[in-house]
């Protein structure tokens, strides 16, 4: 992709955490993009960055349709990820019928491919040790994994040339889940180790994953093509928690024994959350702290060149100045 190609690259919920990396990155090497929001107090700041801002949520067809026009490219970034205030039915929906409108605009503007974000949520409670693309998506009856593997599908049924994305833990600067998340429940006193916790996680540096995304647009080897894109090292939860327990002045978590962690899964205390008026947790969202799988980038490594330059203590000590310089470690 070159800055003379005709038309900006279209990126759905640039306000979003991977999207505006993203959208940086490209502004930066010169190409022109245009963003999606579904609120005017999200656009803050993009016009700035020289980034054409549109007001349109996944539900808007004819927005979506207009917000295509002229577009070399789309990013389909905007996405329910779980969080509180949507319901996972209205969740559902907009991951699964706002995909299906965005490929209907991407059709309607002929763009040249549209680049899916997806999830490493989509694989389950797969346990095996290394995961690639290859693994099975079975739905496991949660909204969102379910959700993003009903879209996936959406897209390769489309015909568009398109690439599939799933990016793991992302973490970094400006970062909410795997950045914010962690910080703020530390704080709290409510982050508590599960036994050892030696159940993996996959970290993706910020900088890694929009790395791999330039890619996902300008390979011609891409197309039709899904990818992991995170590290190239996977850590325990322990570790990953202790790194920002370390940046608040802590040296140890609280620590449950890992036989009442079982206990938590078990039918009678899904019956007692929802006693206390606290969301169920599902399999799939159990599965993840026990998870003993690493996701596998080979096949983006070998196919597009992809290379992680940021290492997991690099990208944690990038993280902590950020934190530190926006405050939210004072």
């Amino acid at each position: 992709m070159s800055t003379s190609d005709a038309g900006p690259v279209l990126i759905t919920g640039v306000n979003g955490f991977i999207a505006r990396h993203l959208a940086e990155h490209l502004r930066a090497r010169g190409v022109a993009v245009r963003g999606t929001v579904r609120r005017p107090d999200a656009a803050a700041g993009l016009d700035e960055a020289g980034i054409d801002v549109v007001r349109a949520s996944l539900a808007d067809r004819d927005r979506l349709a207009e917000a295509a026009q002229g577009c070399r490219a789309v990013v389909h970034a905007a996405a329910w990820t779980g969080g509180p205030g949507v319901s996972p039915e209205a969740g559902y929906a907009a991951n699964v019928d706002g995909t299906a409108n965005v490929l209907a605009a991407a059709r309607a503007a002929g763009v040249g491919r549209i680049v899916y974000l997806s999830s490493v949520a989509v694989y389950g409670l797969n346990r095996a040790r290394l995961i690639d693309e290859r693994a099975p998506t079975p739905r496991v009856g949660q909204a969102y994994p379910d959700s993003k593997i009903v879209a996936e599908a959406l897209v390769r049924e489309s015909r568009l040339p398109h690439v599939i994305v799933r990016p793991a833990s992302t973490y970094g600067p400006r970062g909410d889940a795997w950045t914010l998340g962690p910080i703020g429940t530390i704080r709290a006193g409510r982050l508590v180790l599960l036994g050892r916790d030696d159940g993996l996680v996959t970290p993706g540096y910020i900088d890694n994953v929009v790395g791999g995304l330039w890619l996902t647009l300008t390979e011609p080897a891409a197309l039709g093509e899904t990818f992991n894109l995170c590290d190239d090292r996977a850590v325990t939860y322990r570790q990953f928690y202790l790194a920002y327990a370390g940046m608040l002045g802590q040296s140890t978590l609280p620590t449950v024994p890992q036989p009442v962690a079982w206990l938590a899964r078990l039918p009678a205390a899904r019956w007692a959350r929802r006693a206390l008026r606290r969301g169920a947790a599902g399999r799939w969202s159990q599965h993840f702290r026990f998870n003993p799988s690493q996701y596998s980038i080979a096949h983006a490594v070998e196919r597009l060149g992809y290379a992680p330059t940021v290492s997991f203590e690099e990208g944690m000590r990038r993280t902590e100045l950020w934190l530190r310089a926006t405050g939210h470690l004072s």
